[in-house]
């Protein structure tokens, strides 16, 4: 896992209206535009700019513009009890991210690096500024391919293969949905991974159970246009490049994770689903 030392790629930090800010010093942000970007992070945490993209039980999301450019502020909310722990022990989720993007991208995968981040002083709050990825997120790909069978078949094969390189680098994607993937837009099936506030390089990259997660993950969401025999091309190509002995058992035991899983989004109210099977 990267230690704050990796967090090199930084041009320093500054403090503004109690916030402690650190720019990515990779050119993403040029010196001209820096009190922009840091003006619109600012008034996002505020209240006072950016629309409403997405709400979950630990972030906000906001879309600003920036020129002709599209910026994503996810504002953490503070930590509690455990979590708040964790986070004196292993330091901020926005200065983590920063720092599993960087070891992502010399490691060779695509991934959205934050071209802004920090923490508030005293509010505990986070806050990651990100630039748009050029790319399509799958479920809209899904949609938009559902008519070339070859050509989603070809993805969602590469896809697999490209989770097991993942894994075999050490990776484990803290949430790996299809939301959180992007199918790049330069180059063909290439993918941009999203979200990285729990991903992790770890020894435990070399067990079943923590790998065979990130496919729980990744497959009992419902999307249109994906059906089991989808699920299994992703499989397939990640036993391309991930090779085992036991890949028959390792698949019987995913099958009996997912549907785990599918029974407790249907307890929590959750739309039905059908279970997932097995082939081959």
């Amino acid at each position: 896992m990267p230690d704050s030392s990796e967090i090199g790629d930084a041009i320093g930090t500054i403090q503004r209206n109690g916030w402690e800010l650190t720019f990515a010093a990779d050119g993403s942000v040029s010196s001209d535009l820096r009190e922009s970007v840091v003006a619109i992070a600012l008034g996002t945490s505020a209240g006072t700019a950016g629309l409403p993209v997405r709400r979950s039980a630990h972030a906000d999301t906001w879309l600003a513009k920036l020129g002709n450019q599209d910026l994503f502020i996810k504002i953490i909310r503070p930590r509690r009890g455990l979590k708040w722990l964790r986070r004196q022990v292993r330091g901020g989720a926005a200065a983590h991210v920063a720092a599993i993007t960087a070891a992502l991208q010399r490691d060779g995968f695509q991934a959205a690096a934050p071209m802004l981040w920090g923490s508030e002083q005293r509010g505990g709050r986070e806050i990651i500024v990100t630039a748009r990825a050029r790319g399509v997120v799958m479920p809209r790909f899904l949609r938009a391919e559902g008519r070339d069978r070859r050509r989603k078949r070809t993805t969602l094969r590469a896809l697999g293969g490209e989770i097991a390189r993942l894994h075999l680098r050490g990776y484990l994607h803290g949430d790996l949905t299809p939301f959180n993937i992007l199918v790049s837009s330069d180059e063909p099936d290439r993918f941009i991974l999203l979200d990285h506030e729990r991903t992790r390089r770890t020894w435990l990259a070399r067990f079943v159970r923590p790998r065979l997660r990130n496919f729980v993950q990744l497959g009992h969401a419902a999307l249109p246009g994906l059906t089991r025999t989808d699920r299994m091309r992703v499989w397939y190509g990640y036993t391309d490049v991930y090779q085992s002995r036991r890949r028959r058992s390792e698949l019987r035991r995913l099958v009996r994770m997912i549907n785990s899983r599918l029974a407790k989004d249907l307890r929590k109210g959750a739309a039905p689903r059908r279970r997932m099977v097995a082939h081959g």
